[in-house]
């Protein structure tokens, strides 16, 4: 399974499932988590850095697609 993410301001996320476990990739950063929510919510939380959080470039709701 794949999921992508995209936020209005441009930026993505995507989660692969491998063993149980997802692995999920943003821009700044990557890291994996046992569950699908805890690891869309980690990966969003990563999005973006604190100064962008400050400006609020963060705001906003992402769209899911699931590929495969």
């Amino acid at each position: 399974m794949k999921l992508i993410g995209k936020h209005p301001s441009g930026r993505a996320i995507i989660i692969r499932l491998n063993n149980q476990e997802y692995h999920y990739e943003t821009a700044n950063s990557f890291g994996s988590a046992t569950s699908l929510s805890r690891a869309k919510t980690e990966a969003r939380a990563d999005s973006f850095t604190s100064s962008e959080m400050n400006q609020g470039l963060h705001i906003g709701n992402w769209h899911w697609k699931e590929l495969g």
